[in-house]
């Protein structure tokens, strides 16, 4: 490589499951994980943070670096990767529930392609669809890696003869998001162990018709469809039984008709407010977060926020 070559990935964070849609839907929001990369004969794989610190993950749970080599496992077997030194722009929460390992596990891959078509132009690149495939089968699921890669709201799941089958919407306008983030982490593999291994066929049907029901959602925009939709018996009981906290706020969440998922594992939440009744929610619902947090000094962030319709993003530098 004669010169170095730089480029910037910018990835979306994303909100998984969306109450009942376990596994198979996700949610693009306007928060980023933003990846520099250069690209040289002289690079070792280095990996950094923007403010010149060391990442807070080794090399062998650099996400990054997996994904950017399974790439080249899957696509370029016979061809030497092209080295890298990264420095990192970390907006999202590490093990928050905002899709953070998707983030990386993306801008990885989108580094691999973008050096296929730049320096492996004899070989035919993967489509979009076996790239969204494949993606989703580092991470087991495609409710993370599929919005974060193309944006928006996405249902997406794995058909029987190996292909990825989903589809992109948009979320109706009649809504405001906000997302509480807690200071502290979930372990996505630990809070998996916390569900069961079967399900009553009354709680499979109770998910299959609010999935069904969000869909309807998004055709009539009706909030009290969105309401029903969020409701879950398959994951967030689970995932929230030994967590005082998250129960107290979704309890009064639900007494004031504010819709709330489990972003992804946790411990992050996902409200969706009507716009008309916004400004005196928001208001009430973050005295009574402050006062439930108060109680067991978790410190938090709470803001409002936007769906991505973009998804990742490349600009060459």
């Amino acid at each position: 490589m004669q010169k170095p070559f730089r480029l910037k990935i910018k990835v979306p964070g994303t909100s998984a499951n969306l109450g009942p849609g376990f596994d198979l839907m996700g949610l693009a929001l306007k928060t980023y994980n933003s990846f520099f990369f250069e690209f040289s004969s002289d690079a070792n794989f280095q990996s950094i943070l923007k403010n010149g610190k060391a990442t807070p993950f080794s090399r062998k749970d650099d996400l990054v670096y997996f994904s950017y080599n399974k790439y080249f496992e899957i696509f370029l077997p016979d061809k030497n990767r092209i080295p890298y030194n990264i420095v990192m722009d970390l907006s999202l929460p590490l093990k928050g529930g905002l899709g953070s390992s998707a983030s990386a596990c993306v801008a990885g891959f989108i580094a691999a392609n973008t050096i296929h078509k730049k320096f492996y132009k004899e070989i035919t690149p993967p489509k979009e669809n076996e790239i969204l495939f494949q993606l989703a089968k580092l991470e087991g699921h495609p409710d993370n890696t599929t919005p974060a890669y193309l944006g928006g709201f996405v249902f997406a799941y794995f058909t029987e003869n190996e292909k990825l089958h989903y589809f992109k919407k948009k979320i109706p306008s009649n809504i405001d998001l906000f997302v509480f983030i807690p200071c502290y982490e979930t372990d996505t593999n630990h809070s998996r162990k916390k569900l069961p291994l079967h399900y009553s066929t009354k709680d499979v049907i109770f998910n299959m018709a609010r999935v069904g029901t969000w869909m309807e959602y998004i055709h009539n925009s009706k909030f009290e469809d969105l309401l029903l939709a969020l409701d879950d018996q398959v994951h967030t009981p689970y995932r929230i039984q030994n967590e005082a906290l998250l129960q107290e706020i979704q309890i009064y969440s639900k007494k004031n008709q504010i819709g709330f998922a489990l972003s992804g594992s946790g411990p992050t939440i996902l409200f969706f407010m009507e716009k008309i009744r916004k400004k005196h929610l928001v208001k009430n619902l973050e005295k009574e977060i402050c006062s439930i947090t108060k109680k067991t000094n978790t410190r938090f962030r709470f803001f409002q926020i936007e769906p991505d319709y973009k998804g990742s993003t490349i600009k060459i530098l």
